[in-house]
Protein backbone atom coordinates (compact mmCIF):
# COMPACT_ATOMS: atom_id res chain seq x y z
CA UNK A 1 0.00 0.00 0.00
CA UNK A 2 2.00 3.43 -1.03
CA UNK A 3 1.79 6.13 1.08
CA UNK A 4 -0.09 9.39 1.00
CA UNK A 5 3.15 11.01 0.61
CA UNK A 6 3.90 8.92 -2.21
CA UNK A 7 0.69 9.34 -3.99
CA UNK A 8 0.82 12.49 -3.82
CA UNK A 9 4.36 12.66 -5.06
CA UNK A 10 3.72 10.43 -7.98
CA UNK A 11 0.74 12.89 -8.95
CA UNK A 12 2.76 16.13 -8.74
CA UNK A 13 5.72 14.86 -10.81
CA UNK A 14 3.06 13.16 -13.55
CA UNK A 15 1.47 17.09 -13.33
CA UNK A 16 4.87 18.39 -13.80
CA UNK A 17 5.65 16.20 -16.60
CA UNK A 18 2.73 17.41 -18.37
CA UNK A 19 3.20 21.27 -17.43
CA UNK A 20 5.59 22.31 -19.65
CA UNK A 21 8.07 22.22 -17.12
CA UNK A 22 11.52 20.97 -17.54
CA UNK A 23 13.05 18.22 -15.20
CA UNK A 24 15.68 19.78 -14.22
CA UNK A 25 13.66 22.56 -12.95
CA UNK A 26 11.19 20.55 -11.22
CA UNK A 27 13.75 18.06 -9.59
CA UNK A 28 17.05 19.87 -9.29
CA UNK A 29 19.93 18.00 -7.07
CA UNK A 30 18.80 19.18 -4.32
CA UNK A 31 15.55 17.44 -4.19
CA UNK A 32 17.48 14.58 -5.57
CA UNK A 33 19.31 14.45 -2.81
CA UNK A 34 16.64 14.54 -0.16
CA UNK A 35 14.93 12.16 -1.48
CA UNK A 36 18.50 9.99 -2.04
CA UNK A 37 18.91 9.97 1.41
CA UNK A 38 15.20 8.76 2.35
CA UNK A 39 13.95 12.41 3.44
CA UNK A 40 10.35 12.95 1.84
CA UNK A 41 10.08 16.58 0.25
CA UNK A 42 7.73 18.17 -2.04
CA UNK A 43 8.81 18.82 -5.37
CA UNK A 44 9.70 23.07 -5.39
CA UNK A 45 6.69 23.96 -7.46
CA UNK A 46 4.72 22.63 -4.54
CA UNK A 47 6.64 23.81 -1.70
CA UNK A 48 5.54 27.62 -0.04
CA UNK A 49 7.40 30.58 -0.51
CA UNK A 50 9.53 30.37 2.67
CA UNK A 51 10.39 26.52 2.25
CA UNK A 52 11.37 26.75 -1.10
CA UNK A 53 13.84 29.48 -0.59
CA UNK A 54 15.47 27.26 2.63
CA UNK A 55 16.22 24.86 0.10
CA UNK A 56 17.60 26.97 -2.49
CA UNK A 57 19.46 29.45 -0.75
CA UNK A 58 21.96 27.89 1.66
CA UNK A 59 22.94 25.07 -0.69
CA UNK A 60 23.93 27.76 -3.58
CA UNK A 61 25.37 29.75 -0.38
CA UNK A 62 27.44 27.35 0.54
CA UNK A 63 28.70 26.07 -2.80
CA UNK A 64 28.93 29.47 -3.75
CA UNK A 65 31.48 30.75 -1.32
CA UNK A 66 33.77 27.71 -1.54
CA UNK A 67 34.44 28.07 -5.51
CA UNK A 68 34.75 31.62 -4.77
CA UNK A 69 37.20 31.30 -1.40
CA UNK A 70 39.22 28.37 -3.87
CA UNK A 71 39.08 30.56 -6.86
CA UNK A 72 39.32 34.12 -6.49
CA UNK A 73 39.38 35.25 -2.40
CA UNK A 74 41.63 33.29 -0.56
CA UNK A 75 44.69 34.56 -3.02
CA UNK A 76 43.58 38.51 -2.97
CA UNK A 77 43.72 38.53 0.85
CA UNK A 78 39.96 38.93 1.64
CA UNK A 79 38.72 38.61 4.96
CA UNK A 80 37.21 35.72 5.95
CA UNK A 81 34.22 37.48 7.60
CA UNK A 82 33.71 39.08 4.12
CA UNK A 83 33.85 35.97 2.61
CA UNK A 84 31.16 34.69 4.95
CA UNK A 85 28.77 37.73 4.66
CA UNK A 86 29.13 37.47 0.37
CA UNK A 87 28.26 33.68 0.74
CA UNK A 88 25.27 34.31 3.30
CA UNK A 89 23.51 37.50 1.03
CA UNK A 90 24.58 34.92 -2.01
CA UNK A 91 22.24 32.27 -0.48
CA UNK A 92 19.46 34.50 0.96
CA UNK A 93 19.03 36.10 -2.65
CA UNK A 94 19.14 32.91 -4.65
CA UNK A 95 16.62 31.58 -2.30
CA UNK A 96 14.53 34.43 -2.86
CA UNK A 97 14.78 34.03 -6.52
CA UNK A 98 14.14 30.91 -6.90
CA UNK A 99 11.33 30.64 -4.29
CA UNK A 100 9.68 33.68 -6.45
CA UNK A 101 9.99 31.33 -9.40
CA UNK A 102 8.51 28.35 -8.28
CA UNK A 103 5.97 30.35 -7.39
CA UNK A 104 5.48 31.87 -10.99
CA UNK A 105 6.09 28.60 -12.51
CA UNK A 106 3.69 26.98 -10.53
CA UNK A 107 0.67 29.60 -11.49
CA UNK A 108 2.06 29.75 -14.96
CA UNK A 109 1.38 25.88 -15.81
CA UNK A 110 -2.09 25.91 -13.27
CA UNK A 111 -0.61 23.18 -10.79
CA UNK A 112 -2.92 22.05 -8.13
CA UNK A 113 -2.12 22.65 -4.44
CA UNK A 114 0.21 19.51 -2.27
CA UNK A 115 -2.84 19.25 -0.79
CA UNK A 116 -5.32 18.75 -3.50
CA UNK A 117 -3.13 15.90 -5.04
Amino acid sequence: MESDYTRRLNAALNELDGSGIKRANYAPPVFRLARALGLRPRPPHYMGFARAALMAGPAFGLLWGVIMWVVAWSNSGMPVGIALLASLLAGVLFGLAMAGYYRWAASEAGLSRWQDL
